[in-house]
């Protein structure tokens, strides 16, 4: 196949060069910096770069890895140049804004949000990895595509080396991305705004690094996917709020048992969860 990505920053010239790395497939780039496509090609993580025009028609499946508010604009304004048939997919980090306003649209290629669930504290075309989605999960969110379009994601998924393809619904992934994502970018930011945080050095070890790892973050993106997700986000920030309350109210009282009773259960959970 065809495989065209667009966008070449971390996760887009990561897609691009674990396809080179682990398929057959021939990967065309396209990068609005024309410099960072024509690295691309002379690096071998893409096999053609060019214009959009000339690009997109020739695609079987294209990604697109843009910021979340860009996508349904590149889709509509380019609709007319993606192939009869073929598959559009994205990377972004929420799914239900993107993929049921695009459902209403009549195109004819088949639109499917996806995320590649991996990342990393740095961005840019030169912090891209063909080893980045090593073992990571690949999720689909179709809406009106037919399940063999879905397939054919999975099925390319699998060959790149991700280790679980997931398939569902727009709204249940953003539910879950609140939880597994969100609420840890929240937490890190919160906890490093502390006025202690710059004295760290000399009384921190793991905890510190484990909690405060992801506070380290692109403002412009997250910022733009909080709002996104925010109904889903804020119901996770409204549970840990009411947690912290907790903690809280049994620290202020030292009532050591009710402290004991939420470590245990937390605990229990997270024995039987991973």
């Amino acid at each position: 196949m065809n495989i065209l990505v667009v966008g070449l920053g971390l996760i887009g010239a990561s897609i691009a060069k674990t396809l080179k790395k682990n398929t057959d497939h021939y990967v065309l780039g396209w990068n609005r910096t024309a410099s960072v496509s024509r690295r691309a090609l002379e690096d071998g993580a893409v096999d053609e770069t060019g214009e959009l025009s000339e690009l997109i028609p020739k695609a079987d499946i294209t990604f697109i890895n843009i910021y979340e508010e860009g996508i349904v604009p590149f889709v509509l304004e380019n609709r007319a140049l993606f192939k009869e048939g073929s598959i559009v997919a994205d990377s972004c980090g929420i799914k239900t804004k993107l993929c049921r306003r695009l459902e209403k649209e009549q195109l004819g290629f088949y639109f499917i949000g996806c995320h590649p669930m991996a990342g990393r504290e740095v961005s840019g075309y030169e912090n891209s990895l063909p080893t980045l989605f090593d073992g990571a999960s690949f999720i689909c969110t179709p809406t009106n595509a037919p399940k063999s379009k879905t397939d054919t994601l999975v099925e390319l998924a699998k060959q790149m080396g991700f280790e679980r393809t997931v398939v569902t619904t727009p709204e249940h992934h953003d539910e879950m991305i609140a939880f597994t994502s969100q609420i840890a970018h929240v937490l890190a930011c919160s906890y490093v705004l502390s006025p202690l945080a710059p004295m760290h050095d000399g009384f921190s070890a793991g905890s510190y690094r484990d909690v405060s790892r992801v506070a380290r973050i692109n403002a412009d993106m997250w910022s733009e996917l909080f709002v996104a997700n925010k109904e889903p986000l804020i119901r996770e920030i409204d549970d840990l709020t009411a947690n912290l309350e907790k903690f809280k109210a049994a620290i202020s009282s030292e009532d050591t048992d009710a402290l004991k009773e939420l470590m245990r259960r937390a605990n229990k959970i997270k024995e039987e969860i991973g």
